[in-house]
């Protein structure tokens, strides 16, 4: 092009690399760009952790239906009572990259603790999970502080949102909500189940991990648990739903009713405990299938129990699917057990900062904080159930835990304060009976969010199903109680044979 100025040749080969770099850059840029959601490189996407505090916008809607004719839907009125936001209940690790404070030390497992009690494997701890981050969060933290190993737990994902929760796309007032990020911190394991799972399906999906895996043995525990070891030695807190315990002889009722305490010669975790008691079931040669602990609160799972009956019903999908299993695993001879290995409270509600389970003496006094508070007409009602006596009870402990004073040092000593805390939340979970499951819908977040449920339709669908099973259950033995053995001559090939026997034969 004659009207371009002449370049040096010498300077055109030196200027040519550097032409070149520009515009493959550019074009990377221009690439990357184009096809990335909202504009953002991809190439930036890729470096961990550079978007791992980020959240999905929620989506605007846009009304894409069809024209109708038809009239306007009948909404429902608008509930008048919500809950309050959630708030994570453990600020030192949602706030900031500190790394969990050291447990007590007489909690600390000892490795390979499993093979001073005769096993080969750690047999795994599996916590399912579906709603209410918060509580999970308190049940792993407990379980941790109280000597369980963290590599040893394993937090089943049971919320339907697939990689979504990994992926920090769920804002913490979504139900479905879970922080990958803290979890890993706390260093135990998180599984995803593939889709939403029913509760008996979700233990039928443990069964298949543990066989996947070659586990004979593990145990399980829900999420509405404040668990501790007998660091105060023999403990007599009235708990709710408490069972009678069962004793293989005196020397074993000794050792369950009058534990060591922490620091003293003899002393075990609730974590060696388990295993201990996995070691007397073993060496009994008894037919056992469960090992309860507080009943199902935590529970110790034989595999070959569950090979002979044919695992969990998935028809029926919560309540009375654990009546169903008993039933069958007591027709064909195998032992269910009530056994006592730790301290297990039964909550509704959390710690305001679980840091207090690691004896942090700089902290104010504990307090619990209910993260679905009653209505004030629900709390009404509650009041007037109560007898008065009680109310100004719980009162007056309410506005004493709100009063800072100084922890004590001693782990020992705080942990006294802490199990009182634990008993006087399983008692304010069992105050009444319409508020004892309220923990369930206590965020009402989400919207726009992916793989969104409306969570009040969550949880009357929920309630829609637990009746169905009910339904199913009593249906297939022709008995509605939860006492198949006691309470029948049922066998197990009575099943879906047999007429009902709550209601009279017609002629």
């Amino acid at each position: 092009m004659a009207f371009l100025p002449a370049l040096n040749p010498r300077l055109a080969r030196s200027l040519l690399p550097s032409v070149v770099a520009l515009v493959l850059i550019f074009l990377a840029f221009f690439s990357y760009t184009r096809y990335a959601p909202n504009g953002t490189p991809t190439f930036l996407k890729s470096i961990p952790g550079i978007n791992s505090n980020s959240k999905t916008e929620p989506t605007p809607t846009i009304d894409r239906r069809p024209p109708t004719t038809h009239a306007p839907p009948k909404y429902k009125p608008t509930p008048t009572w919500a809950p309050p936001p959630v708030v994570d209940p453990f600020p030192l690790l949602a706030n900031s990259a500190a790394r969990p404070p050291p447990i007590p030390h007489y909690n600390m497992p000892r490795p390979n603790m499993h093979e001073e009690y005769g096993l080969e494997r750690p047999p795994p701890l599996f916590i399912g999970f579906t709603r209410a981050w918060p509580m999970l969060l308190q049940a792993v933290v407990c379980y941790i502080t109280a000597g369980w190993p963290a590599d040893n737990i394993y937090i089943v994902e049971n919320t339907g949102v697939h990689n979504k929760n990994k992926e920090g796309k769920l804002s913490l007032q979504n139900p479905f909500y879970l922080n990958h990020t803290t979890l890993q911190r706390l260093g135990v394991h998180v599984v995803q189940t593939p889709t939403l799972l029913t509760f008996a399906q979700m233990q039928n999906f443990f069964l298949s991990i543990a066989y996947q895996h070659d586990h004979p043995y593990y145990f399980y525990s829900h999420q509405d648990v404040v668990v501790f070891s007998f660091e105060d030695g023999p403990d007599n807190y009235d708990r709710p739903a408490t069972r009678d315990y069962d004793f293989y002889d005196d020397e074993d009722k000794q050792a369950a009713l009058y534990p060591a305490a922490a620091n003293q010669l003899g002393y075990r975790s609730i974590y060696e405990n388990c295993l201990r008691d996995l070691q007397m079931a073993i060496e009994k040669g008894e037919r056992w299938g469960f090992r309860f602990y507080q009943y199902d609160h935590l529970a110790l799972v034989n595999r070959e129990a569950m090979d002979a009956v044919g695992g969990w019903d998935s028809l029926i999908p919560y309540y009375t699917t654990d009546c169903d299993m008993n039933g069958k695993l007591g027709m064909d001879g195998w032992t269910m057990k009530e056994r006592r290995v730790g301290l297990i409270n039964d909550v509704s509600t959390t710690f305001a900062d679980l840091e207090v389970l690691y004896r942090n003496p700089a902290l104010p006094r504990p307090k619990f904080v209910d993260p679905n508070p009653p209505s004030p007409e629900m709390q009404a009602k509650i009041d007037k159930e109560m007898a008065e006596k009680e109310a100004k009870a719980a009162k007056e402990e309410a506005a004493r835990t709100d009063i800072e004073e100084k922890m004590p040092a001693d782990p020992v000593a705080y942990f006294r304060i802490l199990n009182k805390i634990g008993v006087d939340m399983g008692h304010y979970k069992y105050r009444a009976r319409d508020v004892r499951n309220t923990w369930q819908t206590s965020q009402r977040g989400g919207q726009g969010e992916p793989f969104y449920y409306d969570p009040v339709g969550f949880a009357r669908s929920w309630a829609l199903l637990n009746e169905a099973g009910r339904t199913v259950y009593s249906e297939k033995w022709g008995h509605r109680d939860c006492n198949l053995v006691e309470g029948t001559a049922l066998r197990m090939d009575d099943q879906w044979k047999v007429e009902k026997d709550w209601e009279e034969k017609k002629d």
